[in-house]
């Protein structure tokens, strides 16, 4: 894979062309390694990315008017949505929404698919006669079932078992009212308040009065009852067939011979009950709360129905009972769907059980992050079966362990408030594992942008992403580009994965430095040690020779070589013989802690060491190269230092003082010139800047040359001219 770059003015990046070659080979991973400082592109590279993974424009984020080109191919082909995926440098909030994938087993799934086909078939079929019974759409029908009786949607089958089993009233008559008729939201708000509570109170109790005095209905026979008995004749053809019943009306026995006699008889006693006129007062005190836009259809339903009002004493019982009137009227439906779920009902228990017993790619994931990374906490699926069958959602735990031989669980948000900065990375970190491991599935062929993954990690979890990033470079359809400003990880990754040893591994790791034009990515110049490459060379390298000082002053140090430490040190400080150590004297030092450099010649052996010093950085900012090598830089914060002290010790004018300097003379005279020269504001914050600028850089070891890579070259060029022009 080659990817190509034509930028200009994409998130502050001006301007940048570059290719990056990501062919894999036997040896050499699709990984490229891309060491930026602060300020110079890694976090605008990625964002620009992030824009073709969700297919947003990119703009300049300050100056938006500026055009924008953003011209990324792939293989010569422009790069689409779904060819790249980024990673960010750390997201709180970010949780995988690939856990589902990575939860479900299709063998399982379709065998469990294929067990419930037949039931599913029938569910859906009684779902179909429920909404059109209940007005509701299809998909809302198991959610309006299982909250009437309080249970969760998993439950629906077992659910439906259980009410056909149970002995319940009829309620099929209720099946002519919509549902979202008897129980709108504003009616069963209103409901709820105690002043409409009251009215109904007082309607139900003149209600169940009434219909106790009648002599032909009762509160276990009431007119619902009745109409329902009524109904039942009629359609199985009772009075069809000469049939009769006898009917109790004050007392007296009549023989009812027609559906109409009985409905007549029905109707009078309702009438007797409903045209009341002390229960009339009743209703219009209930009648007068329903008087708002959104009641009042709920009002023309009660004034022809007043039977339904005193069902609204509980809410939730009437619900159940009209959920169960529309399961009455499509009775065969339901004991269909019942009968053929039982059926099949061990065969989905036991797959049921084998589904939270499964091992999946995500416990496979979990495991190795669990096993790499020093975390006090594991993470936990709670309903892996249902994820699996039902295409749940996940409900994720973690168990947290401090160490003290317990664990307790927590969730997120809990676990996010007691983590430090770098175990919160690490879940992140999870997280995106998740991600990659869909994609690894997926098999086509993705770039994968890593912004800055390994900040605020400690070594040995830093490790463990390294661990990472090395099996992802293997599989063979991920290419991956490392953005970093942290130099020390670009070169664990560059020695453990990338590799040094021919000319296409270092052309992939990479440092970039920025003008005020362009930006540009160059091949990193040290690919191993950047000590032995100058220790090899100091001898036809004068940059070489003059930067070594430093790392060779360290060593004299730690070797107690405290002769040749004084002497280094006075070319690192304006010391009294600063100024007679000539290059002869440099190459006897080195000679003396270079084991291996015993016959080192160096040229100009009668020069001054800080006079070359100078030189060297006079011709570097008259280049005003805005170069990443380590020894230019390293070269110019030993002159700005210098030129500082030399300013600050002539302007100060007391010997006494600088030789009683024990350490940080730098500071020491600073503060000096400070206590003296109060009223020189600009030539103070000038010395200020060297402070900032320089302490450390010049003290190197091994481990700690990183600070002065991110420091403009430009900027120490032009704190080093400013120095120049003080006068004395």
């Amino acid at each position: 894979m080659k990817i190509e770059l034509d930028l200009e003015n994409c998130y502050g990046i001006n301007q940048l062309t570059k290719e990056f070659d990501l062919t894999k080979s036997d040896d050499i991973g699709g990984f490229c390694s891309l060491y930026a400082p602060n300020g110079t592109l890694k976090t605008s590279l990625a964002k620009t990315f992030k824009d073709i993974e969700s297919n947003t424009k990119t703009t300049d984020a300050i100056f938006v008017d500026r055009q924008t080109k953003r011209d990324i191919k792939v293989d010569g082909k422009p790069m689409i949505q779904g060819q790249v995926l980024v990673i960010d440098s750390y997201d709180e909030s970010y949780s995988s929404k690939q856990l589902s994938t990575l939860l479900v087993n299709e063998s399982l799934k379709r065998n469990y698919d294929e067990v419930l086909k037949e039931v599913d078939d029938k569910r859906a079929l009684l779902i179909k006669e429920l909404a059109k019974s209940s007005g509701k759409q299809a998909k809302s029908v198991p959610e309006l079932i299982c909250d009437a009786f309080n249970r969760p949607i998993k439950d629906l089958l077992e659910l439906l078992t259980e009410l056909l089993h149970k002995e319940d009233q009829n309620f099929s008559g209720l099946n002519e009212f919509k549902y979202g008729d008897l129980f709108n939201p504003k009616v069963l708000e209103l409901a709820s308040t105690d002043s409409f509570g009251v009215e109904l109170a007082e309607y139900v109790d003149t209600y169940e009065k009434l219909i106790t005095e009648s002599t032909v209905l009762s509160k276990i026979f009431n007119h619902q009852k009745a109409g329902v008995v009524s109904k039942s004749l009629a359609e199985t053809g009772f009075f069809t067939a000469s049939h009769s019943v006898n009917i109790l009306v004050h007392g007296i026995k009549e023989e009812v011979v027609s559906k109409d006699r009985l409905d007549e008889i029905l109707q009078e006693e309702q009438d007797k009950v409903f045209k009341n006129p002390e229960l009339k007062e009743k209703f219009s005190k209930v009648d007068k709360k329903l008087t708002t836009k959104e009641t009042q259809a709920f009002r023309d339903l009660i004034a022809e129905h007043q039977e339904l009002l005193p069902e609204y004493k509980s809410v939730q019982i009437f619900k159940q009972k009209v959920v169960i009137g529309y399961l009455q009227s499509h009775r065969s439906a339901w004991e269909d769907l019942v009968t053929t779920y039982l059926l099949n009902q061990q065969k989905v228990k036991d797959i049921i059980d084998q589904a939270r017993q499964q091992e999946t790619i995500w416990k496979n994931v979990t495991d190795t992050f669990n096993e790499r990374f020093t975390v006090p906490f594991e993470l936990h699926i709670d309903n892996q079966d249902e994820v699996i069958l039902n295409d749940a959602a996940p409900t994720i735990q973690f168990s947290f362990n401090d160490g003290r031989g317990e664990s307790q669980l927590v969730n997120h948000d809990a676990l996010i408030s007691t983590l430090s900065q770098g175990e919160k990375r690490a879940l992140y970190i999870l997280n995106i594992l998740f991600e990659i491991e869909v994609r690894r599935n997926a098999g086509f062929p993705i770039l994968i942008v890593i912004d800055d993954i390994a900040d605020s990690f400690d070594y040995k979890n830093k490790y463990a992403i390294v661990e990472y990033l090395r099996d992802i470079a293997k599989i063979k359809h991920f290419y991956i580009l490392l953005l970093t400003h942290n130099f020390d990880f670009h070169r664990i990754i560059g020695s453990r994965i990338i590799g040094s040893k021919n000319s296409t591994s270092r052309a992939k790791r990479l440092l970039a430095s920025k003008t005020l034009s362009s930006i540009q990515l160059n091949p990193e110049k040290y690919q191993n040690d950047v000590f032995n490459a100058w220790k090899r060379e100091m001898h036809q390298n004068d940059l070489y020779m003059l930067a070594s000082i430093p790392f060779a002053r360290n060593l004299a140090e730690y070797c107690g070589h405290k002769e040749y430490y004084e002497k280094l040190t006075s070319l690192l400080h304006l010391k009294s013989d600063s100024v007679n150590i000539t290059v002869g004297d440099l190459q006897a030092i080195y000679r003396g802690i270079f084991a291996d450099k015993a016959n080192l010649t160096l040229p100009d052996l009668t020069l001054s060491v800080i006079n070359k010093v100078f030189q060297k950085c006079d011709d570097l900012s008259l280049a005003a190269h805005e170069s990443p090598d380590l020894e230019c830089k390293v070269i110019v914060a030993m002159a700005i230092r210098l030129k500082a002290e030399g300013f600050m010790i002539a302007k100060i004018s007391d010997q006494a003082f600088v030789d009683g300097i024990d350490s940080n003379q730098t500071r020491a005279l600073f503060d000096k010139f400070v206590e003296m020269f109060p009223s020189e504001i600009m030539t103070i914050s000038l010395l200020d800047q060297v402070n900032l600028m320089t302490p450390e850089n010049i003290h190197l070891n091994s481990f700690m040359y990183e600070p002065i890579l991110d420091m403009s070259a430009h900027r120490l060029y032009e704190l080093y001219n400013e120095l120049k022009q003080i006068p004395t």
